[in-house]
């Protein structure tokens, strides 16, 4: 399981990676809502995909940690969760580009 250190790395990991993305995407030229748009699509597909089957992938991850010798069996719910989950958050920001593009 995640170590303290481990924890808030991952709360610091988005809050620096947007403090870095926004004054190299205005160095570059590229369009700050876009960026944004991205950025967050991006982070919020992470929530999405991997949320819901946290504690089931954690437990196998413990499993197989605590039983080297045996392979844990692949969990299909949580493999077709991550695949299904990915592309539809994909193609809802495909989706919501044209809107961004207009408003």
């Amino acid at each position: 399981m995640p170590t303290s250190k481990a924890r808030l790395r991952m709360f610091a990991a988005p809050l620096a990676g947007w403090l870095f993305l926004l004054p190299d995407a205005t160095v570059k030229g590229y369009s700050v809502p876009h960026t944004l748009y991205v950025y967050s699509g991006v982070l919020l597909t992470f929530v999405v995909v991997l949320a819901p089957i946290a504690r089931k992938v954690a437990a196998d991850i413990r499993e197989q940690e605590e039983k080297p010798w045996d392979k844990v069996p692949l969990n299909t719910f949580s493999l077709y969760w991550m695949i299904g989950s990915g592309t539809a958050c994909t193609g809802a920001g495909a989706c919501f580009w044209e809107y961004l593009a207009h408003g």
